[in-house]
């Protein structure tokens, strides 16, 4: 009975393994030629220290080298990231604030994110269901992220919400509806005025 219930194990850790692996597989083809992705999203923040959630509603563009995410409720916020080159806009506050980020840390945005640390992780499937599949990605020896959580499309690959958490167990999940891939997104998106009077900080 030992020597069955360990060869029942060992099959399906193997079928475990083989899903999962398609199902990168799935993802890389969706997203490894993608020229755009549109979507609506909403952000969740979960701040554990103050046991707080703040949630932001509005819309993701993203094309290789960009990506805007633009929130107007509750309030209008924007983060424009070009080429290494970050700006955070808060209306609330009336600041703008201008960085450089590494490449790294540029592939840690809502649509690239999973990929980013596929490879690098433990990845189990907690979840099947016909066109959601729960999949689960433990990071190796990474300082920042405790462990991301993603329901994906097993069919297409497409992945319509995601979350991951640090060791402090602070949360950020992102939920996507209405996805266009590969849709020109209007030069207008990336443009945007500025307050006058608006307090520019730089780091």
């Amino acid at each position: 009975m030992k020597k069955i219930n360990l060869i029942l194990i060992m099959c399906f850790g193997l079928l475990w393994a083989q899903s999962a692996g398609e199902l990168q597989q799935k993802i890389k083809q969706q997203y490894g030629s993608l020229s755009s992705f549109q979507a609506e999203v909403v952000q969740n923040n979960y701040y554990a220290q103050i046991k707080r959630n703040i949630e932001y509603r509005g819309k993701i563009y993203f094309s290789p080298s960009r990506m805007l995410m633009s929130f107007d409720k509750p309030s209008i916020q924007r983060l424009l990231i070009i080429s290494g080159n970050a700006e955070l806009y808060d209306a609330a506050s009336n600041t703008l604030l201008r960085s450089k980020i590494m490449p790294e840390f540029g592939r840690m945005n809502p649509v690239e994110i999973l990929q980013h640390y596929w490879d690098k992780s433990q990845v189990s499937i907690s979840e099947r269901q016909k066109n959601r599949w729960r999949v689960k990605l433990v990071p190796k020896d990474d300082p920042m992220l405790k462990e991301l959580t993603a329901l994906v499309d097993p069919n297409t690959g497409l992945v319509h919400s995601l979350s991951y958490s640090d060791f402090s167990d602070n949360t950020v999940s992102y939920s996507f509806s209405g996805i266009k891939l590969n849709q020109a997104i209007p030069a207008s998106v990336w443009k945007y005025k500025y307050p006058d009077d608006v307090q520019v900080m730089s780091r």
